[in-house]
């Protein structure tokens, strides 16, 4: 009777330690990927989950996308692209369904001025309170535009 009381303690312990979805970010604390900063701002960052449930957390969204464009994730590992929503910092949203704002008005960690927000109005919202100087772009364009700063 131990044994199998063991042996369910030890599959429980397994499959709480395999979770297959986005890791909190603990800011102050975890490193990027990239870039090897302290991961400080909790309007930004982003994580990778592969499919086989492993973790890569970002500190903003261009160093995800310089991940990306370096080659190490390969196609077939792909599992989820996530940036953390500016207007919900606490919320994960689809990197490759979110809109991201490039603005000077709206400075981000690693200084390409990206902000990624769920919805179009709101990052329209936030470009107007910072006067309407920056573009919203889907996620293609952002790559393009993070590639040359």
């Amino acid at each position: 009777m131990k044994n199998i009381y063991f042996l369910l303690s030890l599959t429980l312990i397994f499959i709480s330690s395999c979770q297959n979805g986005p890791q909190p970010i603990n800011f102050g604390t975890d490193l990027c990927a990239m870039c090897r900063m302290k991961i400080m701002d909790n309007k930004f960052g982003a994580e990778v989950v592969t499919k086989r449930g492993k973790t890569f957390k970002f500190d903003s969204d261009e160093c995800l996308m310089g991940y990306i464009n370096t080659g190490t994730l390969k196609a077939e590992q792909k599992g989820q692209l996530l940036v953390i929503d500016y207007m919900n910092p606490e919320n994960f949203i689809d990197a490759e369904k979110a809109f991201y704002l490039h603005s000077e008005k709206v400075p981000s960690p690693m200084g390409a001025n990206i902000s990624a927000f769920k919805t179009m109005e709101e990052a329209q919202k936030i470009n107007l309170n910072n006067g309407n100087v920056g573009v919203i772009v889907g996620w293609d364009a952002i790559q393009e535009i993070r590639k040359t700063h």
